[in-house]
């Protein structure tokens, strides 16, 4: 995944290698997204716990897989970390969607021809429950 790593203030290169690093582990979702883009602003102006605020966009393959998430923390790594986690919990949502609806739950041989009722399954045996032990 090619990963650029933006900031108003020059990038220091301890978070340019976290941001980097953590951005890379979202390949790990399959190949949802291409190209990722960390942007990184801080105000020293902004109230004491927003100070900095990150952006982080994801572009796959096409129009339909662009995913974006911002956050704002006290200081630039946390906002990073912040973003990243949204932008995770997005892809794994979106991932869901993708392999749904090309894995259909039911399929046409799973039903028997001609009705419309579900063929029976084996039914799963018991578990076997531990005898509850009285206190002494």
């Amino acid at each position: 995944m090619d990963v650029a790593v933006r900031c108003n203030a020059g990038v220091p290169e301890d978070l340019r290698e976290r941001a980097e690093e953590k951005v890379a582990k979202l390949s790990r979702y399959g190949p949802l997204a291409d190209h990722a883009e960390v942007r990184v602003v801080e105000w020293p102006a902004a109230p004491v716990g927003e100070r900095a605020a990150c952006e982080v966009t994801l572009r796959g393959r096409g129009r339909r897989h662009i995913v974006r998430a911002r956050a704002r923390a006290k200081d630039a790594t946390a906002a990073v970390d912040i973003a990243v986690s949204k932008v995770a919990h997005q892809l794994e949502r979106m991932k869901g969607k993708v392999v749904g609806r090309s894995h259909p739950r039911h399929k046409a041989t799973e039903r028997s021809v001609g009705s419309s009722r579900p063929v029976a399954r084996r039914a799963s045996r018991p578990v076997a429950r531990r005898a509850s032990r009285a206190p002494s």
